[in-house]
């Protein structure tokens, strides 16, 4: 096997660049950019909106001082501002070896397919499909130059990798998208640049503001709200979801294992309860149905439940129906 799959010290990431994007809302990036400092990386946060990631490079410094970092403001639907981006980066550390790339930046809106807008499916593949791709053709060519082993590592969710739900199916698109995407980004740089680990990041649960980001940003494209009067998302308290940190703990313990596919479980020791989104066991049903060339609907005809879903079942999605019904009689 290359060292393209293989398990990888953490320790040789130190000193290289982590290059962020979407790290600017306390979400998934922000939980990556504090763990790649706390391996001795240097850190460039990439966020739509310059006073956000500058915030956010604060707050890390404020966390670790002396951490070498940089704020970006870039709009990953546009190459151009990509490769600005590697550009002050550049000129930061003087043309530096970048490490690590997490493409992360993503965007969600709840909807089905008859009740989703144009605009949103625009929306939703523009930033978590092409963005990608754009943060891709912007830092892989860099990292194939290099002798040192690196990452890129795709964020796409567990609904990449389960079936097609009721709700948040442009969301649930774009991830599949991705999941495919970085897979042919892997059979592309096998043979010839092995020393570039191709990762997809498959997130269960966790607590982020993505959709309340989601929202703020498109209101500021629509001319219906000011960047400047946007602030960083509070992901409320913790419930049975991963907080960032944690997670971002999760994905480089599955990186350094050697892990290509990133599917981060709400498991100990990463939350503190026994009640797991249970992501492979809904992956195995959706592999199973592809074998019998068959889409089992059973779930979306249950009668017990006020939200049937397909994916959201388990045990972590069952404890939280008995805390709300517990809730509700109190």
């Amino acid at each position: 096997m290359s060292r393209q799959q293989g398990p990888l010290d953490l320790d040789e990431l130190a000193g290289g660049v982590a290059v962020v994007t979407g790290a600017g809302n306390n979400g998934i990036g922000w939980g990556i950019a504090l763990k790649a400092v706390e391996l001795g990386m240097r850190v460039a946060l990439i966020d739509l909106h310059q006073h956000l990631v500058d915030d956010a490079v604060s707050r890390l410094r404020e966390r670790f001082p002396g951490a070498e970092c940089v704020a970006i403001e870039a709009d990953v639907t546009e190459p151009e501002s990509l490769a600005r981006s590697l550009e002050i980066i550049d000129a930061t550390w003087g043309r530096p070896e970048i490490g690590a790339v997490f493409a992360n930046a993503g965007v969600i809106f709840n909807r089905t397919v008859l009740k989703s807008s144009l605009d949103e499916w625009r929306t939703t593949l523009g930033v978590n499909v092409i963005g990608v791709v754009n943060t891709i053709h912007a830092f892989v060519p860099r990292l194939r130059e290099q002798a040192r082993q690196s990452i890129i590592c795709n964020t796409a969710s567990v609904g990449g990798l389960v079936r097609g739900d009721g709700g948040g199916a442009a969301y649930q698109a774009s991830k599949h998208a991705v999941v495919a995407l970085t897979e042919s980004l892997s059979f592309e740089l096998a043979a010839n640049a092995p020393q570039v680990r191709v990762h997809v990041l498959c997130p269960c649960i966790v607590q982020t503001a993505l959709g309340a980001t989601s929202r703020a940003n498109r209101s500021v494209r629509d001319g219906t709200a000011r960047a400047d009067q946007l602030v960083a998302q509070d992901f409320g308290p913790e419930g049975l979801a991963m907080r960032p940190e944690r997670h971002a703990q999760q994905v480089f313990d599955q990186i350094a294992a050697g892990k290509a596919y990133v599917i981060t479980d709400n498991v100990r020791p990463y939350v503190d309860h026994d009640f797991p989104f249970d992501a492979l066991a809904i992956i195995k049903e959706r592999v199973e149905n592809l074998l019998d060339q068959q889409i089992d609907n059973a779930d979306a005809l249950r009668g017990d439940a006020a939200r049937p879903s397909a994916i959201l079942k388990g045990p972590m999605f069952q404890e939280m129906g008995r805390r709300a019904a517990t809730d509700a009689k109190s």
